[in-house]
């Protein structure tokens, strides 16, 4: 733990955090932009601005990628921070001028409208890159990027066409600050072509990435519950039977164990693909097999493998 001073409260945070996640952690609230606890701290909207002290020094420094030290002094609201939060807030409200978030934080730095030496866009993408850190580092699909530079930087498909690699999990919607990225679930898709009309039923689709993902149904509802290519990307990536990608979360069934029956041989254990078995030492130091019910994907594994038939679905 290091000693810290936040708007003058002394607080402890821990080694290797960033300023913006002490401070969030303590209740001092800094405005941002382009921060997720799901990705790398980017510092793209500069809104996260802070006054450091640090030693003899005192500079301008973005929080989310500042990291806490002994002795570290931060001041959140001095005229100089207030001073670049409102400059950075002009540009956005020149690019984005009809986007909520971008308004309301303008509003409440006290900026009504665009300074007159600023040419007004009607942009909608703030540029943070959530969305291209998210695919990138959470769901490992890779299937955006930016492109360009200067004034005609964007986030893009490869080459403008169609993001072949993205899988439809929706996650780059989801991170968007602004609320550009639009995915729309549809029941009666179809694929219309001089031939002919041919039925595609539940699709999902992503404009902005030209993407059109057809959904599985689940085996036991009959509902829709992910697109196919996103389930087939994670077959070919976790260790469980195909099985298990045919039914949707609500309709899997969890196994137990009967441990009248369980010899604890722990055969379930070597197989479960997911870790999520163990043996526990009962009274009379018999030793039994324990589900983890936080960690259980319900793929049923166990019970093929039990020499007891003790793992049943109930």
């Amino acid at each position: 733990m290091v000693n810290v001073v936040i708007d003058g409260k002394k607080i402890k945070a821990q080694e290797k955090q960033t300023i913006l996640e002490a401070a969030r952690e303590h209740k001092i609230e800094i405005p941002t932009l382009c921060s997720s606890d799901a990705v790398k701290p980017y510092g793209a909207c500069r809104l996260c601005v802070v006054e450091v002290t640090a030693g003899n020094a005192t500079t301008i420094e973005t929080s989310c990628t500042y990291p806490v030290a002994e002795g570290l002094k931060v001041s959140t609201g001095t005229p100089k921070v207030i001073e670049a939060r409102k400059l950075v807030l002009q540009l956005l409200l020149a690019r984005c001028p009809n986007v909520k978030i971008v308004k309301e934080l303008a509003k409440e730095y006290g900026i009504e409208k665009v300074d007159a030496c600023l040419r007004l866009e009607n942009e909608y993408c703030i540029l943070c890159g959530l969305c291209v850190r998210a695919c990138d580092e959470v769901v490992q699909a890779k299937a955006i990027s930016f492109s360009g530079s200067g004034k005609d930087k964007k986030v893009d498909s490869p080459f403008h066409g169609t993001a072949e690699d993205c899988i439809g999990c929706g996650s780059c919607a989801f991170v968007c600050p602004t609320g550009i990225i639009k995915t729309r679930d549809v029941d009666s898709a179809a694929e219309v072509t001089p031939e002919g009309t041919t039925p595609i039923g539940w699709e999902r689709i992503i404009e902005n990435w030209n993407r059109e993902l057809k959904f599985k149904l689940c085996k036991k509802s009959g509902n829709p519950y992910a697109p196919e290519f996103m389930l087939n990307q994670f077959k070919d990536k976790m260790n469980l039977p195909p099985q298990f990608f045919d039914v949707s979360p609500s309709y899997r069934e969890y196994p137990e164990v009967d441990e009248e029956l369980c010899i604890g041989c722990g055969a379930c254990v070597d197989e479960c693909p997911v870790g999520a078995i163990q043996l526990e030492v009962r009274e009379k130091k018999e030793v039994r097999s324990h589900i983890l019910p936080t960690h259980c994907c319900g793929c049923q594994t166990c019970t093929i493998y039990c020499v007891r038939a003790a793992i049943k679905v109930a």
